[in-house]
Protein backbone atom coordinates (compact mmCIF):
# COMPACT_ATOMS: atom_id res chain seq x y z
CA UNK A 1 0.00 0.00 0.00
CA UNK A 2 1.26 3.46 -0.81
CA UNK A 3 0.46 6.41 1.38
CA UNK A 4 -1.33 9.43 -0.01
CA UNK A 5 -2.12 11.46 3.14
CA UNK A 6 0.46 11.88 5.91
CA UNK A 7 -0.16 13.91 9.06
CA UNK A 8 2.84 14.98 11.14
CA UNK A 9 2.48 16.61 14.57
CA UNK A 10 4.90 17.48 17.34
CA UNK A 11 6.20 20.37 19.38
CA UNK A 12 8.41 23.24 18.30
CA UNK A 13 11.83 21.95 17.26
CA UNK A 14 10.64 18.35 16.92
CA UNK A 15 11.71 18.13 13.27
CA UNK A 16 8.30 18.23 11.59
CA UNK A 17 9.35 20.41 8.67
CA UNK A 18 12.56 18.49 8.06
CA UNK A 19 10.75 15.14 8.11
CA UNK A 20 7.93 16.40 5.89
CA UNK A 21 10.51 17.67 3.40
CA UNK A 22 12.31 14.32 3.36
CA UNK A 23 9.07 12.40 2.85
CA UNK A 24 7.98 14.82 0.09
CA UNK A 25 11.34 14.46 -1.65
CA UNK A 26 11.19 10.66 -1.52
CA UNK A 27 7.52 10.23 -2.45
CA UNK A 28 6.60 13.25 -4.53
CA UNK A 29 3.62 14.01 -2.27
CA UNK A 30 2.67 17.68 -1.91
CA UNK A 31 3.75 19.17 1.42
CA UNK A 32 1.81 21.75 3.41
CA UNK A 33 3.08 23.51 6.54
CA UNK A 34 0.41 24.63 9.00
CA UNK A 35 2.58 27.64 9.89
CA UNK A 36 1.85 28.94 6.38
CA UNK A 37 -1.85 28.97 7.26
CA UNK A 38 -1.24 30.53 10.68
CA UNK A 39 1.04 33.44 9.79
CA UNK A 40 0.71 36.22 7.21
CA UNK A 41 3.76 37.30 5.20
CA UNK A 42 4.19 40.31 7.54
CA UNK A 43 4.49 38.01 10.59
CA UNK A 44 1.03 38.66 12.02
CA UNK A 45 -1.48 35.95 12.87
CA UNK A 46 -4.32 35.21 10.50
CA UNK A 47 -7.81 35.02 12.01
CA UNK A 48 -8.59 31.55 13.40
CA UNK A 49 -11.33 30.94 10.84
CA UNK A 50 -8.94 31.70 7.94
CA UNK A 51 -6.32 29.36 9.42
CA UNK A 52 -8.79 26.54 9.83
CA UNK A 53 -10.29 27.03 6.36
CA UNK A 54 -6.85 26.83 4.73
CA UNK A 55 -5.86 23.65 6.59
CA UNK A 56 -9.23 22.07 5.83
CA UNK A 57 -8.78 22.89 2.13
CA UNK A 58 -5.43 21.10 2.14
CA UNK A 59 -6.88 18.12 4.03
CA UNK A 60 -9.65 17.68 1.45
CA UNK A 61 -7.12 17.10 -1.32
CA UNK A 62 -6.47 13.54 -2.44
CA UNK A 63 -2.76 13.56 -1.56
CA UNK A 64 -0.79 15.51 1.03
CA UNK A 65 1.71 15.77 3.80
CA UNK A 66 0.43 18.23 6.38
CA UNK A 67 2.82 19.04 9.17
CA UNK A 68 2.17 21.22 12.16
CA UNK A 69 -0.30 22.20 14.81
CA UNK A 70 -3.69 23.87 14.63
CA UNK A 71 -5.31 21.33 16.89
CA UNK A 72 -8.75 22.65 15.93
CA UNK A 73 -8.36 20.74 12.63
CA UNK A 74 -6.57 17.68 14.04
CA UNK A 75 -9.58 15.37 13.92
CA UNK A 76 -10.49 16.26 10.34
CA UNK A 77 -6.94 15.55 9.19
CA UNK A 78 -6.59 12.37 11.24
CA UNK A 79 -9.86 10.96 9.89
CA UNK A 80 -8.46 11.21 6.34
CA UNK A 81 -4.83 10.28 7.06
CA UNK A 82 -3.16 7.11 5.80
CA UNK A 83 -0.47 7.65 8.40
CA UNK A 84 -0.04 9.73 11.54
CA UNK A 85 3.44 10.56 12.77
CA UNK A 86 3.88 11.99 16.26
CA UNK A 87 7.38 13.40 16.70
CA UNK A 88 8.61 13.81 20.26
CA UNK A 89 12.39 13.84 20.49
CA UNK A 90 13.90 14.71 23.88
CA UNK A 91 12.98 18.13 25.20
CA UNK A 92 16.62 19.23 25.46
CA UNK A 93 17.07 18.61 21.72
CA UNK A 94 13.91 20.55 20.83
CA UNK A 95 15.01 23.48 23.02
CA UNK A 96 18.43 23.53 21.33
CA UNK A 97 16.81 23.50 17.88
CA UNK A 98 14.40 26.29 18.79
CA UNK A 99 17.17 28.46 20.24
CA UNK A 100 19.32 27.92 17.17
CA UNK A 101 16.51 28.59 14.70
CA UNK A 102 14.36 31.32 16.21
CA UNK A 103 15.21 32.38 19.75
CA UNK A 104 11.94 33.84 21.01
CA UNK A 105 10.66 33.73 24.54
CA UNK A 106 7.17 32.58 23.47
CA UNK A 107 8.50 29.75 21.30
CA UNK A 108 10.89 28.63 24.04
CA UNK A 109 8.04 28.63 26.57
CA UNK A 110 5.87 26.64 24.13
CA UNK A 111 8.66 24.11 23.69
CA UNK A 112 9.06 23.66 27.43
CA UNK A 113 5.33 23.15 28.05
CA UNK A 114 4.35 21.33 24.85
CA UNK A 115 4.50 17.77 26.20
CA UNK A 116 2.31 18.60 29.18
CA UNK A 117 -0.26 20.41 27.04
CA UNK A 118 -0.32 18.43 23.76
CA UNK A 119 1.54 15.11 23.78
CA UNK A 120 -1.41 13.05 25.02
CA UNK A 121 -3.74 14.85 22.58
CA UNK A 122 -1.34 14.00 19.74
CA UNK A 123 -1.09 10.36 20.77
CA UNK A 124 -4.87 10.21 21.20
CA UNK A 125 -5.30 11.02 17.51
CA UNK A 126 -4.48 7.37 16.84
CA UNK A 127 -8.07 6.52 17.78
CA UNK A 128 -9.41 8.79 15.01
CA UNK A 129 -7.38 7.15 12.25
CA UNK A 130 -9.12 4.96 9.69
CA UNK A 131 -8.65 1.27 10.52
CA UNK A 132 -6.02 0.58 7.83
CA UNK A 133 -3.92 3.66 8.69
CA UNK A 134 -0.43 3.50 10.17
CA UNK A 135 0.71 5.20 13.37
CA UNK A 136 4.28 6.11 14.31
CA UNK A 137 5.48 7.67 17.55
CA UNK A 138 9.06 8.69 16.79
CA UNK A 139 11.12 9.74 19.82
CA UNK A 140 14.71 9.58 18.59
CA UNK A 141 16.88 10.29 15.57
CA UNK A 142 17.37 6.55 15.17
CA UNK A 143 13.62 5.92 15.00
CA UNK A 144 13.28 8.69 12.39
CA UNK A 145 16.09 7.14 10.30
CA UNK A 146 14.47 3.69 10.54
CA UNK A 147 11.10 5.16 9.54
CA UNK A 148 12.62 6.84 6.48
CA UNK A 149 14.52 3.67 5.51
CA UNK A 150 11.22 1.75 5.46
CA UNK A 151 9.18 4.44 3.74
CA UNK A 152 6.90 3.03 1.04
CA UNK A 153 7.57 4.81 -2.23
CA UNK A 154 4.60 6.09 -4.24
CA UNK A 155 4.25 5.62 -7.96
Amino acid sequence: MTWQRIMIVGGPGAGKSWLAGEIARRTGLPWFCVDDAVWRADGTLRPAEAMDDQVRTWALQSAWIIEGGNSRTYLERACRADVLIVLSPPRWLRVCRVLRRLPSRALLQGTLTYDRLFLQKNLGLKAALPEQSAFYWLRSRQQVREFLDGLPMNG
